[in-house]
C-alpha cells in the first residue's frame, strides 16, 4: 500500500473533525496543521520517514506493522478491552449431541482449514472479483500474544500437533495429530474430550492470570516461568498449541448471557492471550473469543463460515485406533493422547490467583450488554429506498447518538483494506456535514418531506464516498497512526523532541475519541457477534444487517447504562421513522 499524502491526510483531517469542532477550535487546528506542513518540518520528516521505512517492507507494507503495534502496546486487559466474540451457528442438533461430540467435530472442521492453509489450497478471497491479501491466516493458528512489561510479543509458532483443553479450571494437552502428521479420528477426539470431561477435581485455573493488565501480568508470568523449569514447560504447551478449546459448564441460552460468556466469560477455563479458543457450552452452543493482534473479522468470517459448510459432514465411524478408559484404564488412558497441564505454585501466586479471580468479576461487572434483534426489516426494504443498508443503519446510529445526547460526537466504523498487500483495516469516521445536514432536516418540524429525503439520499453518499476512500488507501486514521508510530521509533534520528501538537489538537483528539465505535460484516455461520466499548463514555455496537432484520450486539461502561439502554430504544425509533420517511417517496412522486 502507498502512503498516502500528507497534504491530503492533514485536509481530510481538518474537514472530517469540523462537523465535530467549535469555529475557534476549527481556526486554532488550522493554525497546529499549517506549521505541521511546513518544508522540512516535523509532518515531513515523519512523512518521509514512513516511505522509506515501507520500502524496506517486501512481503507486508507500513499498515500490518503499525496495527500490531497498536494493540501490542496497550497496557490494558485484552478482555473487553481488545478481544472479540463470535457466536457460530450449527448445523448439529444440540438435543442429540453431546458437548464432546460437538466439541470433536468442531476440532476436525477447524483442523480441515488448518490443512488448506498449510498446504496452501485456501482459495485468495476476493473482495468484487479482486484478490485480497491473505497474510493474516498465517497468524490465526499456534499463537499467542505474550505479555511484556511496555509492549507485548506476538509469536507465531508452526506446531499443529496439539491443542489445550480448558474444562473446571484444569489445562489439558490434547494431541490431535498423529506421529505420521495425519489427523487422529473425530471418534478418538470425542473419547478424549469426555474423558477431560469425567475429570471431577478443580484445576489451578491458571487462565484468569491473562485477565490481569498487561504490565503486571508480564511481572508476574516472570515470577512464574523463574519458579522452576516446569512452570516454562508448561506454558511452552500452551503456547505453541494450534487453539485453544474451552468446554463450558455453563448452558447460556438468552441472548445476552451468550454474549457475555462468549465476550469474557465467568472468571474460569479461557486463555485470553491466545488468538483463538473456541468455546462448547454444555448445551451445545458454540462460540469463538479471538485475541486481535494478529487477525481481523474479515478473516475470522472465512473460517467460521468453513466451520459452518463442514462439521455437520464430519465422520464419526469407530475405528480400531480408539482408546478408551474401559480397555487401557485410567491411567494409561491420561498418557495415550490427554496430559492434564500443571504448574508449580507457591504462596504469592496462589494469592494472586485468587485476586485475580476477584478482580476478573470486577472487570467484568463494569460491563453492560444489551441485544437488539431488530425485525420489522433488513437490508432487502433498505435496497428499496434506493440507499445503501450500512450507510442507512450507520445514519440511524447518528441520528439516535444525536437524541441520546444533543449533538453527534464521533462515530467510527472499520473498513477493510485488505485488498493491499499486508492492509489491515482503516477507519470510517462517519460524522460528516452532510450527515449533520441530514440530522438537522430530519429532527426540524418546519423542513418538507422531500427535504429530509434529499439531505438522507445525499448523506448516504457521502458515507460511501469515505467507505471507499478507506478501502482504497485513503483513509486517514492508518496513516496518521503510523507517523505516530514513526515517532515512537525514529524520534531522535528525525530530530523531533515531542510528539507534534497536531496529535493533541482538538481535531485528532475529538475524531480519534469515539463514542460510537462499530464493525459490521456477513453473518454467513455465525448468529451473533461483539466487543467491548473502545472508549470509557462510549459504546461498542457489532450488527449485522440480514435481509429481513437487523442485530445489534451494544456494550458499554456500567456508568453508561442507562444511557445505552437510551441508546438502543433511539435506534430502534430511528430506523423506524427512516424508513417510514422513505416510504413516503411513493406518496410524493403519486403526487
Amino acid at each position: 500500500m502507498a502512503v498516502p499524502s500528507l497534504k491530503s491526510s492533514c485536509q481530510k483531517l481538518l474537514d472530517w473533525s469540523k462537523p465535530l469542532q467549535t469555529k475557534q477550535q476549527q481556526n486554532k487546528s488550522k493554525v497546529i496543521i499549517d506549521q505541521f506542513l511546513q518544508p522540512k518540518g516535523e509532518g515531513e520528516r515523519l512523512q518521509n520517514a514512513l516511505i522509506d521505512w515501507n520500502q524496506t517492507q517486501v512481503n507486508s507494507s507500513w499498515p500490518a506493522a503499525v496495527w500490531q503495534d497498536l494493540y501490542l502496546e496497550s497496557r490494558d486487559s485484552v478482555v473487553i478491552n481488545s478481544n472479540v466474540f463470535y457466536s457460530l451457528k450449527s448445523k448439529l442438533d444440540r438435543q442429540v449431541c453431546s458437548q464432546a461430540h460437538i466439541g470433536a467435530a468442531l476440532i476436525a472442521s477447524v483442523y480441515g482449514f488448518i490443512a488448506l492453509i498449510d498446504q496452501e489450497k485456501l482459495s485468495v478471497d476476493q473482495q468484487k472479483g479482486a484478490p485480497l491479501c491473505m497474510n493474516q491466516y498465517k497468524n490465526l493458528f499456534s499463537s499467542i500474544r505474550i505479555p511484556q512489561p511496555q509492549t507485548d510479543v506476538f509469536k507465531v509458532s508452526a506446531n499443529r500437533q496439539h491443542i489445550v483443553v480448558l474444562y473446571n479450571q484444569c489445562i489439558f494437552k490434547l494431541n490431535v495429530l498423529q506421529q505420521d502428521a495425519t489427523p487422529r479420528s473425530p471418534k478418538a477426539i470425542e473419547c478424549d474430550l469426555d474423558f477431560i470431561l469425567s475429570h471431577q477435581q478443580s484445576g489451578q485455573n491458571l487462565g484468569i492470570l491473562t485477565s490481569l493488565p498487561r504490565s503486571e501480568w508480564s511481572e508476574k508470568r516472570q515470577d512464574l516461568l523463574a519458579l522452576s523449569e516446569k512452570n516454562q514447560q508448561a506454558m511452552a504447551i500452551i503456547e505453541q498449541a494450534a487453539f485453544v478449546l474451552c468446554l463450558d459448564q455453563q448452558s447460556p441460552e438468552e441472548t445476552v448471557e451468550l454474549s457475555k460468556q462468549l465476550l469474557h466469560g465467568s472468571g474460569c477455563d479461557r486463555f485470553f492471550d491466545k488468538s483463538l479458543q473456541f468455546v462448547v457450552f454444555k448445551n451445545g452452543k458454540t462460540g469463538i473469543n479471538f485475541e486481535h493482534t494478529g487477525v481481523d473479522g474479515s478473516v475470522m468470517l472465512r473460517l467460521n463460515a468453513h466451520i459452518y459448510d463442514t462439521i455437520d459432514s464430519v465422520s464419526f465411524v469407530v475405528d480400531s485406533t480408539v482408546v478408551t478408559e474401559s480397555n487401557v484404564g485410567p491411567l494409561a488412558r491420561a498418557d495415550v493422547s490427554v496430559k492434564e497441564v500443571l504448574f508449580e505454585l507457591n504462596s504469592d501466586l496462589h494469592q494472586l490467583l485468587d485476586s485475580a479471580a476477584q478482580r476478573f468479576i470486577a472487570h467484568i461487572h463494569n460491563t453492560e450488554t444489551r441485544f437488539l434483534d431488530f425485525l420489522p426489516f433488513g437490508k432487502a426494504q433498505i435496497k428499496q429506498f434506493g440507499v445503501s443498508p450500512d450507510s442507512f443503519v450507520q445514519l440511524a446510529l447518528q441520528l439516535a447518538e444525536h437524541k441520546l445526547f444533543g449533538k453527534c460526537l464521533s462515530a467510527y466504523e472499520a473498513v477493510m483494506t485488505r485488498a493491499f498487500l499486508g492492509g489491515r483495516i482503516d477507519v470510517l469516521y462517519t460524522v460528516s456535514p452532510q450527515s449533520i445536514a441530514f440530522i438537522e432536516a430530519f429532527r426540524s418540524k418546519s423542513r418538507s418531506k422531500e427535504e429530509k429525503i434529499n439531505a438522507l439520499i445525499c448523506a448516504s453518499k457521502k458515507h460511501i464516498e469515505r467507505a471507499n476512500e478507506c478501502r482504497t488507501g485513503e483513509g486517514i486514521y492508518t496513516h496518521l497512526l503510523a507517523l505516530k508510530y514513526c515517532y515512537k521509533i525514529k524520534a531522535k534520528q528525525l530530530a523531533i523532541d515531542a510528539l507534534p501538537e497536531l496529535f493533541s489538537d482538538s481535531a485528532y483528539q475529538l475524531l480519534t475519541q469515539s463514542v460510537v465505535c462499530t464493525s459490521t460484516t456477513s453473518e454467513y455461520g455465525v448468529d451473533l457477534a461483539g466487543y467491548g466499548p473502545i472508549v470509557d463514555d462510549g459504546f461498542g455496537i457489532r450488527y449485522f444487517t440480514k435481509q429481513d432484520s437487523i442485530r445489534f450486539n451494544m456494550t458499554s461502561r456500567m456508568k453508561m447504562k442507562d444511557q445505552l439502554a437510551k441508546m438502543q430504544h433511539y435506534i430502534e425509533e430511528s430506523l423506524l421513522e427512516m424508513a417510514e420517511l422513505m416510504k413516503s417517496q411513493t406518496d410524493l412522486v403519486a403526487e
